[in-house]
């Protein structure tokens, strides 16, 4: 899948509503948006159809960091306006009155939290021609959430003429990249879950020159090699296949220091049974970086410690490392540690940050997502009027 196989954007779109799905997805703490990378990423997109003439209708939805349940988008909509730099009218009707109201007032109008709809994540037809009716446009702008069979991401396209924003045909042609990656080729895996990255792992390895585990993950290698990680997080019920599968490869690298507390660093092989590992360690952390030093290619996906309870040194030292290598491709992607590099406030610069957790993850393993193919389907009935 490559990006040219997309229709291009209208460049005339005067006079035209364009429905357009974004992702907003953004972790809030005492009610303030605490990082902005997408709204961000997506804000030339918006700025441009404006400019193009064209009325902007939003679909964004909105999760509590701690609950994961729908939250309405209201209390954000100021913070969302400055992060894209143009007015917003905020509608909490998915009505095309409420919408002719909110264009009277913007050029931009954002929508309340789609995922209030029930229609949205069972990907009601109805509901998704009601959203068509909105617009007589649609762009899909959220590759980050186009893993998900929604109304929003599969359904829209059905009733409308339909195209991939810049956003997302940036985050496909790279991705696109990393399915064949230059060597040496270096893989780096964190995260917590087994189960969220074992396609990654069955996917990549085989190409890898060297693969590094990182994160709770490597709790659960670690285990699965006899060591002792006492209080650690691991996945028991993903024991049996870490040691059918990957114990024995050699392009496998776990952590040989590890962080079981603030400043304190020890051998894995020291770990003992009252203890908790945090983070990989800083001589880890060295070893990675040489490693790095020497690929030409480097795919990394989420975090290498326990960032929610404020371990964040290695995945910040790795990310000021890659940094450097200006003559090697880094592709990083993963909520989790995207919110570590936007928090940082340092300028680092790398070939591509994917805007997507599970959907970075799942177009490497599949090569599509549910929302590329219905853009290319929508496209194909485009082609063939």
């Amino acid at each position: 899948m490559r990006e040219s196989s997309f229709i291009a954007l209208p460049k005339k779109l005067s006079g035209a509503t364009v429905l357009t799905r974004v992702d907003f997805n953004e972790p809030v703490k005492n009610g303030h948006i605490k990082d902005s990378f997408r709204v961000r990423a997506t804000a030339p997109t918006i700025r441009r159809l404006v400019q193009a003439g064209a009325r902007v209708v939003l679909l964004a939805h909105l999760e509590d960091s701690v609950t994961k349940k729908p939250i309405s988008l209201a209390p954000y909509v100021n913070g969302i306006a400055r992060t894209l730099g143009v007015k917003v009218a905020f509608v909490r009707e998915f009505l095309p009155s409420a919408v002719t109201r909110g264009l009277a007032k913007s050029k931009v109008v954002l929508l309340e939290n789609v995922r209030f709809h029930r229609g949205e994540t069972t990907n009601d037809p109805r509901f998704a021609r009601a959203l068509a009716a909105l617009a007589n446009i649609y762009v899909n702008e959220a590759f980050s959430v186009s893993h998900r069979k929604h109304a929003s991401i599969v359904g829209v396209p059905h009733f409308l003429p339909s195209f991939a924003g810049p956003l997302f045909q940036k985050e496909v042609a790279a991705l696109s990249d990393a399915l064949k990656p230059k060597h040496p080729f270096l893989l780096i895996i964190g995260g917590a879950k087994f189960s969220t990255k074992v396609e990654l792992l069955n996917v990549f390895l085989p190409k890898a020159d060297a693969a590094f585990i990182g994160g709770a993950l490597a709790n659960t290698f670690l285990r699965a090699h006899g060591l002792e990680v006492g209080r650690s997080s691991i996945e028991k019920e993903a024991l049996p296949n870490v040691k059918k599968k990957f114990v024995q490869s050699k392009k496998i690298a776990l952590p040989f220091d590890v962080c079981v507390g603030k400043k304190l660093s020890k051998s894995v092989f020291d770990v003992e049974a009252t203890e908790r590992i945090y983070d990989v360690g800083p001589k880890s952390v060295k070893l990675l970086s040489r490693l790095a030093r020497e690929a030409r290619y480097v795919l990394w996906n989420g975090p290498l410690g326990y960032i929610e309870e404020g371990y964040e040194e290695s995945t910040r030292a790795l990310l000021r490392a890659l940094a450097r290598l200006h003559k090697t491709k880094v592709i990083i992607g993963g909520g989790d540690t995207v919110e570590v590099l936007d928090a940082m406030r340092q300028k680092l610069h790398f070939h591509h940050v994917s805007t997507g957790g599970g959907a970075m993850l799942d177009f490497l393993a599949d090569g599509s997502l549910p929302g590329i193919d219905a853009l290319v389907s929508a496209q194909k009935r485009m082609r063939q009027k």
